[in-house]
């Protein structure tokens, strides 16, 4: 995942690009595993997706209906890629019990698309105009 460094730093800034770090972690260990048929891709895998629904959760909660007010076709662009994502990860969980890379592979480049795209247009929005009280209880 290509990070863009922000030029002012806040919490909800950070703690967004952290999340989308872990979730870089677990996709390296991810496919490790799968690579390897190592019995811990079940577990990299359950923890991806637990990850994934919480934080998207959290977006959609929190912070693309205010999002949606400053660029609506923006936000629900993202809310589509949301619905995108949660149906690949129902599908991605069988290919890793069949330990198929391939499909993991694109399922996670797809991720990467996605958090670049959140990282340079609604966490640089969010990181200056979001209500402090909302991005406080998105993270």
């Amino acid at each position: 995942m290509e990070l863009i460094a922000p030029h002012i730093e806040s919490s909800f800034f950070n703690y967004m690009i952290r999340v989308h770090g872990r979730h870089e972690d677990l996709c390296a260990q991810l496919l490790d595993g799968i690579a390897s048929r190592s019995p811990r891709a079940r577990q990299f895998w359950t923890e991806l997706d637990e990850s994934l629904r919480s934080h998207m959760d959290a977006e959609e909660r929190y912070v693309l209906p205010a999002f949606g007010r400053i660029d609506r076709e923006e936000a629900l662009a993202l809310v589509r890629e949301h619905g995108r994502i949660r149906e690949q990860l129902l599908e991605i969980g069988i290919a890793i019990d069949l330990h198929e890379l391939a499909p993991a592979q694109q399922f996670i480049a797809m991720l990467r698309e996605h958090a670049a795209r959140e990282d340079k247009l609604m966490y640089r929005w969010a990181n200056e105009k979001l209500d402090p009280k909302l991005a406080a209880q998105a993270t």
